[in-house]
């Protein structure tokens, strides 16, 4: 009896360990805006600043499934991005993308990060959800309580 409630209070306290985890890296996705295709969300949790760059994640979710070229992974329905943000010069670069089979970042993925490996920084055409993202992420407030 005594070692069957030791196993239960270690399994107990593991699973408050793996949420007290869980809540302390927990996305937090904010909308940036939407097309008639679909929207875009930032994890403003992702938000990290080194040095001059300022990064974070992003996701779009489609309202339809769109084609992809990859025959064993024929459609997605959602992408996260990393975004690499130069708030000085006002330019942004692409870090990493994975593609996934379900809205949400969910279902079956595919990372597809390794063809940005020589992307280059640039200014977004005004008045997109690009520079809306850069204007967000550079007025965040980086001090933490």
């Amino acid at each position: 009896m005594q070692k069957s409630c030791r196993t239960v209070l270690k399994t107990i306290t593991g699973i408050a360990v793996v949420s007290i985890c869980a809540s302390a890296s927990a996305a937090d996705w904010r909308s940036i805006g939407s097309t008639n295709a679909g929207e875009l969300l930032i994890d403003a949790a992702s938000l990290e600043q080194h040095g001059d760059i300022r990064q974070a994640w992003s996701m779009w979710n489609f309202k339809e499934a769109r084609k992809n070229n990859e025959a064993g992974f024929p459609t997605l329905k959602s992408y996260k991005d990393l975004q690499l943000y130069n708030c000085k010069d006002k330019t942004m670069r692409l870090s990493k993308e994975i593609i996934f089979a379900e809205a949400n970042g969910m279902g079956d993925s595919r990372d597809h990060s390794d063809a940005l490996a020589n992307s280059a920084f640039a200014k977004p055409a005004e008045h997109t959800v690009a520079a809306a993202m850069l204007e967000q992420v550079c007025a965040a407030d980086m001090t933490k309580p």
